[in-house]
């Protein structure tokens, strides 16, 4: 940046330099010549004892040498401000996907992903293009106009006040344009993320859409987003034709001022036609930042809007933070406690109430209980993806929040109901999360989770790209590679949220096995509707509108009539809709 600044200022010193060799060819070669012959003292001193046609040749060479000089220097200097832009944008853009990665939940949770995904790409180049504008054309132009005004005001102050008696009119048409306009681009800037959000929710989930064949319904909303976006575009352009025009308008008239009392001066001869030549010219230059800055004021605006964007992101803390002092976790041996908690995802309202639960290292716990009860909320608060609102959860008996986060999370493996996979390969997706661990080890895993059973007829094996999300392979596959990922983390700690709901009987019992092979010795913490999960407990934690109503072994809760006598009725229920309306009723009323 600084040399692109020191190009910038020689590039502006060398226009305002550019007029004077044509003052003297016009004053000390075509003036002398047409008058009789008569050879009077040049403007410049230096130029004493020189013929009109030596003058003439010093001038051109000089004009000539001072145009390749800012030539070369205006391209080095483009050269390097652009390239600074493209660096600053690339930095930016990293620092803003890295911060993102460090927001917790609560943060992600309200937000958009097209308009995140808007943030980090369309709104960077857009502040880059501000930035290269402010660097390569808006100092550039700033020195320029200081140096006409200074030499203006030192060759002839009364004529130097005529050229700038229009800048106060520029300066107020500018600024009134250029906050218009930037209302209208913040709002075009908004407009183009609610496409992305639009889009990205759109084609994300395209099976569904094109199931329920509901294209025209998305395609109205697109198109009702669209011209939204495009009327205040439109809005952005009105703005921008009138300004444009309006300041060349504004402009001219004080170019017409000058030429007029000028060309007077030049016939009474107070002036030299050249020295009037150099005002027109420093004129021209004059009002060109103006002009740029009309010309620029959509990038500025638009570049400004998108700064605000980002720094909107960049200012918000992460929820979910290393206190200070946070000691590193040891190796757990798997002791999990939630002490009197309470969460919610808003201040105002808990979606849990005062749980106690309790699992020993080596047990498995199982919770259960109602949709919406609040069992994904508990372990989510576990790993410390969020804070609790009251109580604590404990690992071995410490607090997590007087632990490192990233010491914690990397002693808990998670299962989801539906596994995730990342662009790449099985290998990569099974390796996931796990850095260092041999080729052997993420063999042996999926092999360990029966992921061997269908990659062998692959033929690319386990280097088998997998499409986004893993929409390419079946349910059951996706679950076994997830279990094989949490068998190469080797953690302490397990968390199963559903991990065989909605499979086949054939993918359950491969999905089964693996789970046998990943819960020995291990802490694991399931949430679990089916028999033949919650059989496998050691303890049953039933909850209900955030509260625990019950907890046991599998038989002794059946055997006590309450509500998860009810589940388990319903499940293995064969009656007919009536009766399951029925029971579902019932449970509801529970």
């Amino acid at each position: 940046m600084a040399g692109g600044a020191l190009l910038v200022i020689f590039v502006a010193a060398m226009e305002v330099a550019l007029p004077w060799p044509m003052k003297i060819i016009v004053d000390d070669v075509l003036q002398q010549a047409g008058s009789s012959g008569q050879h009077g003292a040049p403007s410049f001193p230096g130029l004493a004892g020189l013929g009109p046609l030596e003058v003439l040749l010093l001038a051109a060479s000089a004009l000539l040498a001072m145009t390749v000089l800012n030539a070369g220097a205006d391209y080095l200097g483009t050269r390097i401000l652009n390239g600074v832009g493209e660096k600053a944008m690339a930095t930016i853009r990293a620092d803003v996907f890295t911060h993102l990665q460090r927001l917790s939940l609560s943060f992600h949770d309200k937000q958009r992903l097209g308009d995140l995904v808007t943030r980090t790409t369309t709104d960077v180049d857009y502040v880059r293009a501000l930035m290269v504008s402010i660097l390569s054309v808006l100092l550039p132009n700033a020195f320029i106009l200081g140096f006409i005004i200074t030499i203006c005001v030192l060759v002839d102050p009364a004529f130097a006040m005529i050229g700038l008696a229009v800048a106060p009119l520029l300066f107020v048409t500018v600024l009134v344009y250029r906050r218009r306009i930037k209302r209208a681009s913040r709002e075009a800037r908004s407009k183009d993320s609610d496409i992305a959000a639009a889009m990205s929710e759109t084609f994300s989930s395209v099976r569904v859409m094109q199931t329920y064949t509901s294209e025209a319904r998305h395609e109205e909303d697109f198109r009702a987003r669209n011209n939204g976006r495009m009327d205040v575009g439109l809005r952005v352009i009105r703005l921008q034709s009138m300004f444009s025009p309006l300041v060349d308008v504004i402009a001219t008239v004080g170019t017409v001022l000058v030429l007029w009392v000028g060309a007077q001066r030049v016939l009474e001869g107070t002036m030299t036609l050249g020295l009037l030549i150099v005002f027109l010219a420093y004129l021209k230059a004059l009002y060109a930042p103006m002009k740029a800055l009309a010309k620029l004021t959509t990038v500025i605006s638009r570049g400004q809007a998108s700064a605000e964007r980002i720094q909107e992101i960049l200012d918000t803390a992460p929820a979910i933070t290393d206190k200070p002092g946070a000691m590193p976790a040891p190796r757990l041996a798997g002791g999990v406690e939630l002490r009197g908690v309470s969460f919610g995802y808003q201040g105002d309202r808990d979606v849990l109430h005062g749980i106690d639960l309790t699992a020993q290292p080596g047990s498995v716990v199982a919770i259960t209980g109602p949709t919406g009860a609040g069992k994904s909320s508990i372990v989510s608060l576990i790993p410390r993806l969020y804070d609790v609102t009251r109580g604590a959860v404990l690992l071995d008996g410490i607090d997590v929040r007087d632990l490192q986060v990233a010491t914690v999370r990397k002693q808990i493996s998670m299962v989801l109901q539906e596994s995730i996979l990342f662009r790449g390969t099985i290998y990569d997706n099974i390796a996931y999360g796990s850095e260092g661990v041999s080729r052997e080890q993420v063999l042996a895993a999926a092999e360990a989770a029966y992921v061997d059973e269908y990659v062998r007829n692959l033929p690319l094996g386990y280097d088998t790209p997998v499409a986004e999300r893993g929409v390419t392979l079946s349910g059951g596959q996706r679950q076994r590679i997830a279990i094989a990922r949490a068998l190469v983390r080797d953690t302490p700690i397990v968390i199963l949220d559903e991990p065989t709901s909605g499979l086949d009987a054939i993918s359950e019992q491969y999905i089964m096995r693996g789970l046998d092979r990943l819960m020995v010795g291990r802490t694991v913490i399931v949430i679990a509707h089916r028999l033949s999960t919650l059989q496998r407990a050691d303890q049953i934690f039933v909850l209900d509108h955030g509260r625990i109503v019950e907890s046991g072994r599998h038989t002794d809760l059946v055997a006590s009539g309450g509500l998860y006598s009810r589940l388990d009725t319903l499940q293995h229920s064969r009656d007919t809709p009536a009766r399951a309306l029925a029971l579902t009723q019932t449970e509801t009323t529970a």
